[in-house]
Protein backbone atom coordinates (compact mmCIF):
# COMPACT_ATOMS: atom_id res chain seq x y z
CA UNK A 1 0.00 0.00 0.00
CA UNK A 2 0.91 3.55 -1.03
CA UNK A 3 0.60 6.34 1.59
CA UNK A 4 0.61 9.58 1.80
CA UNK A 5 0.71 11.37 5.45
CA UNK A 6 0.31 15.37 4.93
CA UNK A 7 2.41 17.09 7.82
CA UNK A 8 2.72 20.68 8.60
CA UNK A 9 5.46 19.51 11.48
CA UNK A 10 2.89 20.13 13.94
CA UNK A 11 1.94 18.73 17.22
CA UNK A 12 -1.69 17.27 14.56
CA UNK A 13 0.81 16.07 11.95
CA UNK A 14 2.99 14.32 14.10
CA UNK A 15 0.82 12.63 16.02
CA UNK A 16 -1.53 11.33 12.48
CA UNK A 17 1.78 9.68 11.28
CA UNK A 18 1.70 8.09 14.68
CA UNK A 19 -1.54 6.91 13.99
CA UNK A 20 -1.17 6.06 10.73
CA UNK A 21 1.90 3.49 11.63
CA UNK A 22 0.12 1.82 13.86
CA UNK A 23 -2.67 1.59 12.02
CA UNK A 24 -1.05 -0.17 9.50
CA UNK A 25 1.12 -1.91 11.50
CA UNK A 26 0.26 -5.91 9.83
CA UNK A 27 0.21 -3.64 6.52
CA UNK A 28 3.38 -3.59 3.66
CA UNK A 29 3.35 0.08 3.37
CA UNK A 30 5.41 2.86 1.60
CA UNK A 31 4.77 5.93 3.67
CA UNK A 32 5.45 9.28 1.84
CA UNK A 33 5.45 12.64 3.67
CA UNK A 34 4.88 15.59 2.18
CA UNK A 35 5.57 19.31 3.62
CA UNK A 36 4.00 22.04 1.38
CA UNK A 37 5.02 25.34 1.75
CA UNK A 38 3.00 27.53 -0.24
CA UNK A 39 3.73 31.00 -0.62
CA UNK A 40 6.42 30.95 2.37
CA UNK A 41 8.82 32.35 0.04
CA UNK A 42 7.45 36.03 -0.91
CA UNK A 43 9.83 38.80 -0.78
CA UNK A 44 12.74 35.82 0.00
CA UNK A 45 16.32 36.43 -1.95
CA UNK A 46 17.54 33.21 -3.34
CA UNK A 47 19.62 32.45 -0.81
CA UNK A 48 16.82 32.55 1.87
CA UNK A 49 14.42 30.46 -0.28
CA UNK A 50 17.44 27.35 -0.29
CA UNK A 51 17.91 27.49 3.49
CA UNK A 52 13.94 27.50 3.88
CA UNK A 53 13.95 24.41 1.40
CA UNK A 54 16.57 22.67 3.37
CA UNK A 55 14.97 23.39 6.71
CA UNK A 56 11.77 22.26 5.66
CA UNK A 57 13.52 18.55 4.44
CA UNK A 58 15.90 18.62 7.99
CA UNK A 59 12.21 18.53 9.88
CA UNK A 60 11.04 16.14 7.23
CA UNK A 61 13.47 13.67 7.75
CA UNK A 62 13.46 13.96 11.70
CA UNK A 63 9.47 13.41 11.28
CA UNK A 64 10.68 10.17 9.13
CA UNK A 65 13.47 9.52 11.89
CA UNK A 66 10.29 9.37 14.17
CA UNK A 67 7.59 7.52 12.38
CA UNK A 68 10.25 4.65 12.15
CA UNK A 69 10.78 4.31 15.98
CA UNK A 70 7.12 4.04 15.84
CA UNK A 71 7.14 0.96 13.47
CA UNK A 72 7.56 -2.14 13.84
CA UNK A 73 7.19 -3.52 10.47
CA UNK A 74 10.46 -3.85 8.72
CA UNK A 75 7.80 -3.62 5.01
CA UNK A 76 7.77 -0.03 6.26
CA UNK A 77 9.03 2.73 4.02
CA UNK A 78 9.55 6.30 4.49
CA UNK A 79 10.49 8.91 1.91
CA UNK A 80 10.10 12.61 2.35
CA UNK A 81 8.15 14.55 -0.58
CA UNK A 82 8.38 18.79 -0.44
CA UNK A 83 6.27 21.14 -2.88
CA UNK A 84 5.83 24.66 -3.30
CA UNK A 85 2.53 24.38 -4.43
CA UNK A 86 -0.99 24.59 -3.03
CA UNK A 87 -2.41 21.68 -0.94
CA UNK A 88 -4.97 20.30 -3.27
CA UNK A 89 -2.72 20.80 -6.50
CA UNK A 90 0.45 19.47 -4.72
CA UNK A 91 -1.80 16.18 -2.79
CA UNK A 92 -3.43 15.05 -6.31
CA UNK A 93 -0.22 15.44 -8.31
CA UNK A 94 1.57 12.64 -5.55
CA UNK A 95 -1.49 11.01 -4.90
CA UNK A 96 -1.59 9.81 -9.21
CA UNK A 97 2.55 10.09 -9.43
CA UNK A 98 3.14 7.37 -6.83
CA UNK A 99 0.25 5.82 -7.04
CA UNK A 100 -1.46 6.62 -3.52
CA UNK A 101 -4.60 4.73 -2.48
CA UNK A 102 -4.63 6.37 1.10
CA UNK A 103 -3.91 9.43 2.67
CA UNK A 104 -3.62 10.11 6.41
CA UNK A 105 -3.62 13.55 7.75
CA UNK A 106 -4.18 15.57 11.10
CA UNK A 107 -7.71 17.29 12.08
CA UNK A 108 -8.19 20.16 14.14
CA UNK A 109 -10.32 20.48 17.21
CA UNK A 110 -12.76 22.61 18.41
CA UNK A 111 -10.15 25.20 20.24
CA UNK A 112 -7.70 24.48 17.30
CA UNK A 113 -9.56 26.50 14.44
CA UNK A 114 -6.17 28.01 13.62
CA UNK A 115 -4.15 28.40 9.58
CA UNK A 116 -2.41 25.72 10.10
CA UNK A 117 -2.14 23.47 6.45
CA UNK A 118 -3.58 20.33 8.67
CA UNK A 119 -6.70 22.24 10.15
CA UNK A 120 -9.04 24.19 8.47
CA UNK A 121 -7.81 22.56 5.04
CA UNK A 122 -8.93 18.98 5.73
CA UNK A 123 -12.02 19.34 4.59
CA UNK A 124 -10.92 20.57 1.09
CA UNK A 125 -8.53 17.16 0.86
CA UNK A 126 -11.42 15.04 1.43
CA UNK A 127 -14.00 16.81 -0.80
CA UNK A 128 -11.57 17.43 -3.72
CA UNK A 129 -9.68 14.38 -3.69
CA UNK A 130 -11.21 11.21 -4.51
CA UNK A 131 -8.79 8.66 -2.63
CA UNK A 132 -9.85 7.64 0.88
CA UNK A 133 -8.66 9.64 3.76
CA UNK A 134 -8.05 9.42 7.27
CA UNK A 135 -8.22 12.43 9.36
CA UNK A 136 -6.85 11.67 13.09
CA UNK A 137 -7.55 14.40 15.37
CA UNK A 138 -4.42 15.27 18.10
CA UNK A 139 -6.08 13.84 21.10
CA UNK A 140 -6.13 10.64 19.15
CA UNK A 141 -4.12 7.60 20.58
CA UNK A 142 -4.10 4.29 18.20
CA UNK A 143 -6.45 1.42 20.02
CA UNK A 144 -7.39 -1.74 18.04
CA UNK A 145 -10.66 -1.01 16.37
CA UNK A 146 -13.41 -2.79 17.66
CA UNK A 147 -16.59 -0.77 16.98
CA UNK A 148 -17.24 1.35 14.32
CA UNK A 149 -19.73 4.05 13.62
CA UNK A 150 -21.08 4.80 10.35
CA UNK A 151 -23.38 7.88 9.60
CA UNK A 152 -25.35 7.82 6.36
CA UNK A 153 -28.60 9.44 4.50
CA UNK A 154 -28.45 7.12 1.87
CA UNK A 155 -28.43 10.78 -0.57
CA UNK A 156 -25.26 9.06 -2.01
CA UNK A 157 -25.33 5.90 -4.87
CA UNK A 158 -23.80 3.04 -3.20
CA UNK A 159 -21.82 0.81 -4.67
CA UNK A 160 -19.67 -2.53 -4.29
CA UNK A 161 -16.59 -0.90 -4.48
CA UNK A 162 -17.13 1.69 -1.83
CA UNK A 163 -15.87 -0.89 1.57
CA UNK A 164 -12.68 -1.79 -0.97
CA UNK A 165 -10.92 -0.84 1.59
CA UNK A 166 -12.12 -2.96 4.12
CA UNK A 167 -10.94 -5.65 2.02
CA UNK A 168 -6.69 -4.85 2.40
CA UNK A 169 -5.30 -7.71 4.11
CA UNK A 170 -3.87 -6.46 7.57
CA UNK A 171 -6.95 -4.48 8.20
CA UNK A 172 -9.29 -5.41 10.44
CA UNK A 173 -12.04 -2.97 9.96
CA UNK A 174 -15.27 -5.40 10.03
CA UNK A 175 -15.45 -5.64 13.86
CA UNK A 176 -18.66 -4.44 15.04
CA UNK A 177 -20.80 -1.69 13.00
CA UNK A 178 -23.58 0.51 13.60
CA UNK A 179 -25.11 2.28 10.80
CA UNK A 180 -26.19 5.20 11.99
CA UNK A 181 -29.32 6.40 9.16
CA UNK A 182 -30.27 10.42 9.09
CA UNK A 183 -33.45 10.66 8.91
CA UNK A 184 -34.71 13.54 6.92
CA UNK A 185 -38.52 13.52 6.36
CA UNK A 186 -38.51 15.73 3.82
CA UNK A 187 -36.84 13.18 2.13
CA UNK A 188 -37.84 9.70 2.60
CA UNK A 189 -36.07 7.05 1.07
CA UNK A 190 -38.65 5.28 -1.12
CA UNK A 191 -37.25 1.81 -0.34
CA UNK A 192 -34.71 1.23 2.85
CA UNK A 193 -33.93 -2.31 2.46
CA UNK A 194 -32.47 -1.66 -0.75
CA UNK A 195 -29.33 0.14 1.13
CA UNK A 196 -29.70 -2.14 3.54
CA UNK A 197 -29.25 -5.40 2.34
CA UNK A 198 -25.93 -3.92 -0.01
CA UNK A 199 -24.50 -2.77 3.27
CA UNK A 200 -25.17 -5.84 5.09
CA UNK A 201 -24.06 -7.88 2.42
CA UNK A 202 -20.73 -5.62 2.65
CA UNK A 203 -20.33 -5.29 6.05
CA UNK A 204 -20.49 -8.93 7.62
CA UNK A 205 -24.62 -8.73 8.47
CA UNK A 206 -23.74 -10.87 11.78
CA UNK A 207 -21.61 -7.51 12.74
CA UNK A 208 -24.17 -4.59 11.98
CA UNK A 209 -26.42 -2.83 13.42
CA UNK A 210 -28.98 -0.32 12.28
CA UNK A 211 -30.14 2.61 14.35
CA UNK A 212 -32.15 6.04 13.16
CA UNK A 213 -31.71 9.29 14.27
CA UNK A 214 -33.14 11.99 13.13
CA UNK A 215 -31.84 15.03 11.23
CA UNK A 216 -32.07 17.59 13.76
CA UNK A 217 -30.01 15.25 16.18
CA UNK A 218 -27.02 15.27 14.29
CA UNK A 219 -25.44 18.36 15.96
CA UNK A 220 -26.55 17.39 19.41
CA UNK A 221 -23.77 17.19 22.22
CA UNK A 222 -25.63 14.33 23.89
CA UNK A 223 -25.37 12.24 20.66
CA UNK A 224 -21.97 13.24 19.56
CA UNK A 225 -20.26 12.76 23.12
CA UNK A 226 -22.07 9.72 22.72
CA UNK A 227 -20.23 8.02 19.93
CA UNK A 228 -16.60 9.43 21.59
CA UNK A 229 -17.70 6.63 24.55
CA UNK A 230 -19.50 3.82 22.42
CA UNK A 231 -17.12 3.77 19.06
CA UNK A 232 -13.34 3.72 18.05
CA UNK A 233 -13.65 5.54 14.38
CA UNK A 234 -16.33 7.04 12.26
CA UNK A 235 -16.24 6.05 8.93
CA UNK A 236 -18.26 7.99 6.54
CA UNK A 237 -18.65 7.87 3.20
CA UNK A 238 -17.05 10.03 0.65
CA UNK A 239 -19.49 10.26 -1.85
CA UNK A 240 -22.05 10.98 0.66
CA UNK A 241 -21.44 14.71 0.70
CA UNK A 242 -23.83 15.83 2.75
CA UNK A 243 -22.85 13.80 5.56
CA UNK A 244 -19.29 14.87 5.18
CA UNK A 245 -20.80 18.80 5.31
CA UNK A 246 -22.54 17.76 8.65
CA UNK A 247 -20.13 16.15 10.47
CA UNK A 248 -16.39 17.15 8.98
CA UNK A 249 -16.93 20.93 7.52
CA UNK A 250 -14.77 23.16 9.50
CA UNK A 251 -17.26 25.61 9.93
CA UNK A 252 -20.27 23.29 10.56
CA UNK A 253 -18.90 19.97 11.50
CA UNK A 254 -18.41 17.80 14.69
CA UNK A 255 -15.82 20.06 15.84
CA UNK A 256 -18.24 22.91 16.54
CA UNK A 257 -20.36 20.80 19.20
CA UNK A 258 -17.36 18.95 21.02
CA UNK A 259 -13.81 18.36 20.36
CA UNK A 260 -13.75 15.21 18.40
CA UNK A 261 -10.84 12.46 19.63
CA UNK A 262 -12.02 10.15 17.11
CA UNK A 263 -10.40 9.27 13.90
CA UNK A 264 -12.47 9.88 10.99
CA UNK A 265 -11.73 7.40 7.96
CA UNK A 266 -13.92 8.70 4.60
CA UNK A 267 -13.77 6.13 2.31
CA UNK A 268 -14.02 6.82 -1.86
CA UNK A 269 -14.77 3.97 -4.21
Amino acid sequence: MNVLILTDFSKVAENAGIYAVHFLENVPANFYLLNIQTNNFRGCTEMCIEEKRNTALEQLNNCITKLKESSSNPSHTFTPLFSEDNLVIATRKYVAEKKISFIVMGAAGRDMQYNALLGNHTYDIIRKIKCTVLAVPEGSVYREIGKIVLPIDFSAALDNKIFRFFETPGICLRRNVTVMEIIDSGHLVANREIPRQLLSSQLHKNNIEFIEIQETAVYDEILLTKIQKNYDMIVILGKNLSVCERLLHTKYGICTAISNELPVLVLHG
